[in-house]
């Protein structure tokens, strides 16, 4: 099987970079509201939205993470 050389894309980048800046903006806003909750009531119902908004911050980091070390691979061509 013949492989075929992936391209560059501007959009993987663009991707990336947002997906790490709104991650910066939401990981911080999931810590404060951890630390409201801790102040506040501890019902498990309560703790989810924290937790929850921490978990999508983690996400949008490694998403960001992910597609710069693919679109970096691919534009320097460094292969396995």
């Amino acid at each position: 099987m013949v492989a075929v050389p992936e391209r560059k894309s501007l959009l993987r980048a663009v991707i990336g970079v947002v997906s790490l800046l709104a991650s910066l903006i939401v990981i911080p806003i999931g810590f404060v509201l951890l630390i409201s909750h801790a102040q506040g009531g501890n019902t498990a119902r309560t703790l989810a939205r924290p937790l929850g908004v921490l978990m999508a911050g983690g996400g949008l980091l490694a998403f960001g993470i992910a597609m710069l070390i693919w679109e970096l691979s691919v534009r320097y061509d460094i292969r396995r």
